[in-house]
């Protein structure tokens, strides 16, 4: 529910054009969230997940592979 709660602050702050409350119901219905699979349900380019996965923060979604390529977010 905490989770929930800080993401909803972040999401208040954005345009109602932003697709970041799509990346955002997509992180809390899935475990792993990657690159290609937001750039499949959500219809942007990967740098678009990227910059949105960046916009989040560290303490909302963490990358969980700790590898460059590849990678994958969770909420822990």
């Amino acid at each position: 529910m905490l989770v929930c709660e800080l993401m909803g602050r972040v999401i208040a702050r954005m345009c109602s054009g932003s697709k970041l409350p799509g990346l955002l119901d997509l992180s809390l219905s899935r475990p792993l969230v990657t690159v290609p699979l937001g750039v499949k349900l959500l219809k942007v380019t990967p740098k678009a997940v990227d910059l949105m996965l960046q916009q989040l923060g560290g303490a909302l979604l963490r990358e969980l592979t700790g590898r460059t390529r590849y990678r994958a977010w969770g909420i822990v």
